[in-house]
């Protein structure tokens, strides 16, 4: 590697150590959950609908443990609330944040589920200390009259929406700083049937996902192992005249390996040495790659390799796209004294071209 690549390099790894915290994607509330909600135990998968008769159902505090109401009850219940949006962003992601539930949830939203956490009986797999933060498919809020509805089955201890963090639906500011945004229908698959990494591969006959979002939520619940993400996008003449782009993937779960045009531009690696980190974490890695000039094209194919460990899987967090290296400091700048609390479990390496 030259002395150019490495000075390079020391300016990428310290952005990565810096944007690697949940706070690296910049959210604003645009709906409030504290408070009052609609509340019965039971199970009715009716009640996910949005025309429900809840007249007759309690009136419950939410975020809270639902023993301080239904001391010692263990089993299913349902939360029901409806909200207005008063501002919608035209583009970005949109979020509905419910902090941790004990143990496990599935929501809905206008009688369309948009995620799940843990596993309900025969095979119950508890997810009691995950944050809950579900992506929302384009289009599914309107201005006024939506309704959330949340299945939550607690097997022992405290149970409920418990929170530890603000309620309710966020839009992902970082948008505002792609230059071009790559978020949207991808292809998609679980089987490699063929060099996928050849920019020629014929990829007409794999399914689509909407990237955000987490895989389990589009079809494939409790996948575990190795899937291939796909996009073609076509970069402007003034983009390509940039010295320094950054490609942005949000949030994987577990582990990537990215390709642009066929070539492998960057990657996940874990350091066995930092022996106190647990490779478990790499999650929560916000990934922020440079881009080799030489790679990128006025038009482009991009393969991302996704292996997921446990649990749920994917490109799961925006935002996605492409950022100058003008907006990447931004980020830096805004979140520089994280560095010093939260030294990185991974790194990503660069490769010299």
């Amino acid at each position: 590697m030259n002395t150019k690549s490495i000075h390079y390099y020391l300016i990428f790894l310290l952005l990565m150590f810096c944007v690697n915290s949940s706070r690296a994607s910049e959210w604003s509330r645009i709906a409030d959950f504290e408070g009052t909600w609609s509340f019965t135990i039971g199970d009715n998968m009716e009640w996910a609908k949005v025309d429900v008769d809840v007249s007759q159902w309690d009136r419950l505090i939410v975020p809270a443990n639902w023993d301080d109401f239904y001391s010692g009850y263990n089993g299913y219940g349902w939360y029901r609330k409806t909200f207005n949006i008063n501002w919608m962003p035209e583009t970005g992601d949109v979020a509905v944040f419910l902090g941790q539930i004990d143990d496990v949830d599935e929501v809905f939203i206008n009688g369309i589920k948009v995620g799940q956490s843990g596993q309900f009986l025969p095979d119950f797999e508890t997810a009691y200390n995950v944050d809950r933060r579900y992506i929302l498919p384009k289009g599914i809020l309107r201005k006024s009259g939506n309704v959330i509805a949340v299945r939550v089955y607690d097997t022992s201890g405290p149970g409920g929406i418990l929170g530890s963090r603000k309620i309710g639906i966020y839009f992902d500011e970082d948008f505002s700083l792609l230059s071009q945004n790559l978020a949207g229908s991808w292809k998609f698959s679980t089987h490699r049937d063929g060099d996928v990494y050849d920019i020629n591969f014929d990829d007409s006959q794999w399914g689509s996902l909407n990237v955000p979002g987490r895989w389990d939520d589009q079809g494939y619940a409790n996948y575990d192992g190795v899937a291939w993400y796909r996009t073609r996008f076509t970069v402007n003449s003034q983009l390509m005249s940039e010295n320094e782009l950054y490609l942005v993937l949000g949030k994987i779960d577990d582990y990537d390996k990215v390709y642009l045009n066929g070539d492998l531009i960057a990657r996940t690696e874990y350091l066995d040495k930092y022996t106190r980190f647990t490779k478990y974490n790499a999650w929560k890695l916000y990934r922020v790659y440079p881009i080799p000039k030489s790679k990128l094209k006025k038009e482009n194919v991009l393969l991302v390799e996704v292996r997921d460990e446990q649990l749920s899987g994917g490109i799961y967090e925006g935002p996605i796209g492409i950022m100058t290296k003008r907006n990447a400091e931004v980020i830096l700048e805004r979140d520089s004294e994280i560095f010093w609390d939260n030294p990185i479990h991974y790194f990503l390496r660069y490769l010299d071209f």
